[in-house]
């Protein structure tokens, strides 16, 4: 359990003072925590762990909903989903979301939940991880302290790993339950930062949208990241329309003559 979550209400009620370290509020933190069964955590379809673990921390999360799914191997082999997650409270600061893997004891199944277990403002919680796993946003299969650098960010295109086909067909799962192109959008945006992309993957992704500018906008977003600029060019034959088409050349164009 999370010792580090119990000393902060213990804190907070009898008014002990305790010496941590703390780090800024600008930016939020999602931790999910299990008694007794170890999980891959993925966030928004992208796995962070790569063995199983008790408790798994990520860092350095921004503006945006996020989706947090535990897969717990061995017997039984189950995976759940938490969607729709923010990192900001109502106040509109960032906390940092802990959540617990549990059993929902009033049915017979005894269904697993990710449950809300605690919401603490960021820049009141604790840093040290020593009971668990950390990842910065991002740069998931590598461990972080949390407190060594409190201001990560998005690691450099040539850290960033490639995404994995059992990741894309886990967002492509997320992105067949809604209806709407930018609901879609939503869920897969994130991805565009975490990782490369190959062409033909960015194509699959757009073609999961039906209209020609979303297609753009993912067009557009994946650039960054993409492993094979050079062939980039093939995606207009994913537009219907001439305009969108001619509008992603010379967004090409543009981003190799600011290289």
């Amino acid at each position: 359990m999370l010792k580090y979550t119990l000393i902060f209400f213990l804190v907070q009620l009898i008014g002990i003072n305790l010496q941590a370290q703390y780090r800024p509020s600008n930016m939020g933190r999602i931790t999910v925590v299990s008694e007794s069964q170890p999980f891959i955590l993925s966030l928004n379809g992208v796995a962070y762990n790569n063995r199983p673990e008790l408790q798994v921390t990520i860092d350095g999360l921004s503006d945006q909903l996020y989706t947090i799914s535990t897969l717990i191997s061995g017997r039984g082999q189950r995976e759940m989903e938490r969607r729709q997650i923010t990192v900001r409270n109502e106040n509109g600061d960032f906390v940092e979301m802990i959540f617990k893997v549990g059993s929902q004891r009033n049915t017979r199944s005894r269904s697993q939940l990710i449950n809300l277990f605690a919401q603490i403002p960021i820049d009141m919680s604790l840093v040290d991880n020593g009971n668990g796993v950390a990842y910065a946003y991002g740069a998931p299969g590598r461990p972080i302290h949390l407190g060594d650098n409190p201001d990560m960010g998005i690691p450099p295109i040539n850290s960033i790993t490639p995404i994995t086909r059992a990741e894309l067909d886990r967002l492509f799962s997320l992105m067949n339950r809604e209806p709407f192109d930018d609901a879609k959008f939503k869920i897969i945006n994130p991805i565009f930062s975490e990782t490369t992309l190959r062409v033909e993957q960015i194509s699959e992704i757009m073609k999961r949208f039906q209209w020609d500018d979303e297609k753009l906008k993912v067009a557009k977003a994946a650039y960054g990241n993409c492993s094979d600029k050079r062939n980039y060019s093939t995606l207009t034959g994913n537009f219907t329309f001439l305009g969108n088409k001619n509008d992603l050349l010379d967004f090409i164009e543009k981003q190799q003559r600011m290289r």
